[in-house]
């Protein structure tokens, strides 16, 4: 866990987080205020939970599908590429009028939700079996308590400037600084990956089945053993 890339992504991993949770808080809010004569509650409604569910599903077929030739290096370029796209139309969604928000944001959603499926995929790949359900506890502790507490900045930011610059730094700059903390996350992927944990010899990868045997002995006191790979 002490693993410098280990460490990137969890620290890029709450400040994107963050940047969603801001925007996730604050939307309905802000559009109410910004057009107030236009309710946009069942758009955002369609852009967050439909465009969004694209997005994470997008996201998971090319990370899979590129990461077939290029390796595990290459779903953290997706990571930070798709984020980086996502940035631009997140500004969008701010700064426009009602229409431009609400198809920038689409556009913005398609990309940024890109990133859980693919973080998962990360990070179960880069630790060792023997800690990984460890592993995975620590990282989404710190993701949810760091991404989760830092939106209380927001509120004195908008009362020092608006509502739009506090967004813009909170959601839209939260993508941008992710976008490159992944870059530097996906430089620190050409280090060795750790040594496969062992138990009697043989690697423990993929699904532990170390709670089963090749020889299941039948309870019948007068058969002799079977082996299960006989059957």
């Amino acid at each position: 866990m002490l693993q410098p890339r280990f460490i990137m992504l969890c620290i890029a991993a709450s400040i994107r987080h963050t940047g969603g949770l801001c925007f996730a808080y604050n939307c309905d809010l802000f559009y109410r205020d910004t057009f107030p004569h236009i309710d946009l509650g069942g758009w955002l409604f369609f852009v967050t939970f439909i465009i969004g569910g694209v997005g994470v599903v997008f996201g998971g077929i090319v990370s899979d599908k590129i990461v077939a030739k290029m390796g595990i290096k290459s779903r953290v370029a997706v990571l930070a590429i798709s984020q980086l796209i996502s940035t631009p139309f997140a500004f969008g969604s701010i700064y426009m009028g009602p229409v431009g928000a609400m198809i920038t944001l689409a556009i913005s959603y398609l990309f940024a939700e890109m990133w859980f499926g693919i973080l998962f995929a990360i990070l179960v790949e880069i630790v060792p079996l023997s800690v990984r359900s460890t592993t995975v506890g620590v990282f989404l502790f710190v993701m949810n308590n760091v991404g989760g507490n830092l939106p209380i900045l927001l509120e004195p930011v908008r009362k020092a400037t608006s509502f739009q610059d506090a967004l813009a730094i909170f959601y839209a700059g939260a993508y941008l600084v992710s976008s490159v903390l992944f870059g530097i996350t996906m430089l620190l992927m050409e280090q060795s990956k750790p040594a496969p944990a062992k138990t009697n010899g043989h690697p423990m990868e993929g699904i532990e089945n170390g709670g089963f045997t090749t020889i299941e002995r039948l309870a019948n006191p007068s058969a002799h053993s079977i082996e299960s790979h006989h059957l």
